[in-house]
């Protein structure tokens, strides 16, 4: 029992070895914000997955996945600040910051050319009208799904930019406490110093 006991405690100390610390916490100035942020990416994320499959043509759904990723590895750094989780935390902040101008794009070319007027075809005087007003309606509600993604995707872009800047600070917190601690460590122990003047 003693030696799984004594085991145990060895994997606690390179666990936190391993770890970041506090330094991602104090680099955020609380984890409430990076919970917060994450949550947002998660949510844009679902948003893209959600209103996406329906309109396959040039509709960006796909970005969906990426943005849910970052969100919840922004989230699992923050829970557990372990370097390797921080830094690729970043790096697929940095990743969904190019996604997200990506998307950007996408959906303002969806914008500028989707049209559902097309789909009326000729048809008698009466269906010809409530086809052309039915298609009208259609194509404002979908405008306004474009203009919300495109919305959604610049909130995204800030998200993940700022916590690539946070998670970076983490980093050079990280690297400055442990200069920090190994400069503090004395060379020599208190009161094992021998000298002939002692």
């Amino acid at each position: 029992a003693t030696d799984n006991w004594s085991m145990l405690a060895q994997w606690r100390q390179i666990i936190r070895a391993l770890s970041c610390g506090p330094s991602w916490r104090s680099a955020t100035k609380g984890s409430s914000v990076v919970r917060a942020l994450g949550t947002v990416q998660i949510m844009v994320g679902v948003f893209n997955v959600g209103l996406g499959p329906e309109r396959v043509e040039t509709f960006p759904y796909w970005l969906g996945v990426p943005f849910m990723a970052a969100g919840v590895l922004s989230l699992l750094a923050d829970r557990f600040p372990l370097r390797w989780l921080t830094g690729f935390s970043v790096f697929l902040n940095i990743a969904g910051s190019i996604l997200s101008i990506v998307a950007i794009v996408l959906y303002a070319v969806h914008l500028a050319s989707f049209t559902v007027i097309g789909m009326c075809g000729i048809l008698d005087e009466t269906n010809s009208k409530n086809c052309i007003f039915l298609a009208n309606l259609a194509q404002k509600l979908l405008r306004g799904v474009d203009i919300t993604m495109i919305v959604m995707s610049v909130l995204q872009l800030c998200v993940c930019i700022s916590l690539a800047v946070l998670g970076n600070k983490a980093f050079y917190y990280r690297r400055k406490d442990v200069k920090d601690v190994v400069i503090q460590q004395p060379l020599v122990k208190d009161g094992h110093m021998t000298s002939p003047g002692a």
